[in-house]
């Protein structure tokens, strides 16, 4: 009889052991099918953004990483996969009468004609996309401020580029940024 129950945990604990394994082995397969090795990260140019927002326009790697950088009203920040930059955020201060059109003429992957929302707000297609920032704070005595990002990769669709776009200028308006 005591040889039958040792048989018998014993082909439990193989059991457990292989359903152990298969369930580590599934768990890192679906981990490592999206490709990215990387930590998406919960921000952007150091506004929070949800992953969930930027997953999707980040493609495949090993490594990520953020690069800041400012000049004159122009705040921007890049963000570079295995070295290559991928995605571009960036803010700057027009003056009061300009709308998405005008930001879009100027802006790199995002044409005036490209499609619209919130009332013109933004201007957004599949490789980039130009919003007016609400701020919050004080902006009475400022020009109005606007947001934009690019990627530079074929793989991103207009509607992640929009979630990116109202996302960031959300963030960007709940800011410090708004008040200088």
């Amino acid at each position: 009889m005591k040889n039958i129950q040792n048989a018998a945990r014993q082909r439990a604990r193989v059991a457990f052991t292989f359903v152990a394994a298969i369930a580590a082995l599934l768990s890192v397969t679906a981990c490592s099918s999206s490709g990215k090795k990387y930590t998406i990260p919960e921000s952007l140019c150091g506004n929070d953004i949800s992953r969930d927002v930027l997953e999707p326009l980040l493609p495949k790697g090993e490594s990520l990483t953020e690069h800041p950088e400012s000049s004159g009203s122009t705040k921007r920040c890049r963000i570079h996969v295995d070295g290559q930059s991928v995605l571009s955020a960036s803010t700057e201060r027009w003056a009061d009468n300009t709308t998405a059109r005008d930001v879009a003429q100027s802006a790199l992957a995002v044409d005036p004609q490209d499609q619209q929302s919130d009332q013109g707000r933004f201007i957004y297609s599949s490789t980039g996309a130009v919003g007016k920032v609400n701020c919050a704070k004080a902006e009475a005595a400022q020009e109005p401020l606007w947001a934009s990002v690019r990627v530079t990769h074929d793989d991103a669709k207009a509607e992640d580029m929009l979630r990116l776009i109202r996302a960031y200028a959300e963030a960007v308006g709940a800011s410090e940024e708004c008040a200088r």
